[in-house]
């Protein structure tokens, strides 16, 4: 087993150091103390039936997910056509030290089931009318459908007004969908890692926060249009900058989640590049059988992102690091400078868990769903069925000019069967991911013009004054109900950036 490495080493005591400056410092005013450089946890695995609580840690007061005992919250992995099942338990406390945004928080809670085909009514993928407070419990029984595509997918909190405070906590988890080895069978034989992006806050003038910002690497040149301090870092697995086990030339499948509530990532490996599988758990194979992946060299992940793909270990000598780089937010955005999010590390090389390969018998095939070329032209020749309108001002965020209540209506109606022809603008100096649920789109045309090679999401972002044009799937029965779609910067969701939609 191999020591600490050296930025560890650095890093453990600066931080000592740190503490000691803090002195009797208020918690509140200080970073929260996260590994640094270790190497890559791998969180614990759950199959249905199992119970998740909502907590509030002991030592910070913050949000956490609570499983078997430990504040990790779990990978669910599930076959197609299965059940997840699982208790929701609010043991948070009634009287919150946090602030939400529109005062304290009161540490209500749910769970939303983010890119799955499933319904949004009681007790599947219900985030309007499944509400917990503290003392209470939620059930939830989600009907995972045979066609669902092979991927990574997530869950996490979404009580509207409270969402941002407690993804930022990190209450959050990876699902995997099994299966989608059956569309580039080379991985059934790579090491799987599953990598779980989230924050560590940081403070300004904090000795603690000016360490971890060191331990990044973040770097100092000038990072597009946006202001003001650095608020956050990545953390992979609960721990920053760790190392990634990897041996030369060896190569491995990368699962990954962006799960912060509004920091992005624009991930690049030094002197390499990714084979992508999938990007939001859709596999690049699901409607093109003949081009399972693609060679790139970075890809963005705005938050709630994902992308699973092939890595190779560097064959040259020397650190390779996976990093982050810089994202222009616009000028009312957030910094978000280029930093390093972990290091590949050859000593530290050591079996992992496989892609797992127990997809029952009769789904052994790969589902595959292609939009024929003259569907896909009249789609893209029509005028939008319906036009989502970002914008804000000092008092809050809107679509289509209305800040979201829980009372409202549905402000679209769409009748399930047909794909659908949308349209999203954003009217602001700032990006903002749209997303809806329960299905997936592709984005085709930006600014009026086709993109090269569209893919399908279920979060797509958009840059400041772009217009994006997509095509909705909404041909799926499983998803009749009343649903959201919001912006993914969850501040913005929870101050009024989503809107409800009725599928009938």
């Amino acid at each position: 087993m191999s020591g600490p490495s050296i930025l560890q080493e650095r890093t453990a005591l600066r931080l000592a150091a740190a503490a000691l400056i803090a002195g009797t410092t208020s918690l509140a005013a200080q970073t929260v103390a996260v590994p640094v450089g270790t190497l890559l946890p791998v969180p614990p695995a759950v199959s249905s039936p199992f119970t998740l609580s909502a907590i509030n840690d002991a030592s910070t007061g913050q949000g956490a997910f609570l499983y078997a005992g430990q504040e990790v919250p779990p990978i669910i992995r599930v076959n197609p056509g299965s059940k997840i099942r699982l208790v929701y338990r609010n043991r948070m406390s009634a009287h919150s030290t946090e602030t939400c945004v529109d005062g304290p928080c009161t540490n209500m809670s749910n769970l939303h089931f983010h890119g799955l085909h499933v319904s949004p009514n009681r007790p599947q993928d219900d985030v309007i009318s499944m509400m917990s407070m503290p003392g209470e419990s939620l059930r939830y029984t989600v009907d995972v459908p045979e066609n669902q595509p092979s991927g990574l997918y997530w869950y996490h909190t979404h009580p509207h007004g409270e969402s941002y405070q407690q993804a930022l906590d990190g209450m959050s988890g990876a699902i995997v969908v099994e299966g989608i080895d059956r569309y580039v069978p080379e991985i059934r034989s790579l090491k799987e890692q599953i990598l779980i992006l989230r924050d560590v806050q940081l403070t300004p003038g904090d000795a603690r926060s000016e360490t971890l910002v060191e331990a990044s690497d973040v770097s100092k040149e000038k990072c597009g249009e946006a202001t003001g301090p650095l608020e956050r870092l990545f953390t992979i697995n609960g721990v920053l900058r760790p190392r990634i086990g990897i041996a030369a030339g060896e190569k491995q499948f990368w699962r990954i989640v962006n799960a912060s509530p509004d920091l992005y990532a624009d991930l690049t490996i030094d002197g390499g590049s990714m084979t992508v599988v999938a990007f939001d758990g859709m596999p690049l194979g699901y409607h093109h059988p003949n081009h399972p992946t693609r060679q790139l060299q970075h890809v963005l992940l705005p938050p709630a992102g994902r992308v699973e793909a092939i890595v190779v270990g560097p064959e040259s000598p020397g650190k390779a690091s996976l990093r982050s780089l810089c994202v222009d937010t616009g000028p009312d955005g957030d910094p978000n400078p280029e930093f390093v999010v972990a290091d590949l590390d050859e000593t530290s090389a050591a079996p992992r868990t496989q892609v797992s390969a127990n997809i029952r018998a009769g789904h052994s095939k790969p589902v595959a769903v292609q939009l024929s070329a003259a569907m896909t032209k009249q789609l893209e020749g029509s005028e939008p069925a319906f036009t989502v309108d970002f914008t804000e001002d000092q008092h809050g965020f809107y679509i289509n000019g209305k800040k979201y209540s829980p009372t409202d209506g549905p402000m679209t109606t769409v009748s399930i069967g047909d794909y659908v022809h949308w349209r999203v603008r954003n009217d602001t100096h700032e990006v903002h991911p749209f997303h809806i649920h329960q299905v997936h789109f592709l984005t085709y045309s930006e600014d009026g013009r086709l993109i090269e090679n569209p893919e399908w999401l279920d979060t797509v972002n958009l840059k400041p004054q772009q217009t994006l044009d997509l095509i909705m799937d909404f041909t799926d029965p499983i998803i009749r109900g009343m649903s959201v779609f919001h912006c993914h910067l969850l501040k913005h969701e929870d101050k009024g950036m989503m809107a409800k939609i009725l599928f009938q």
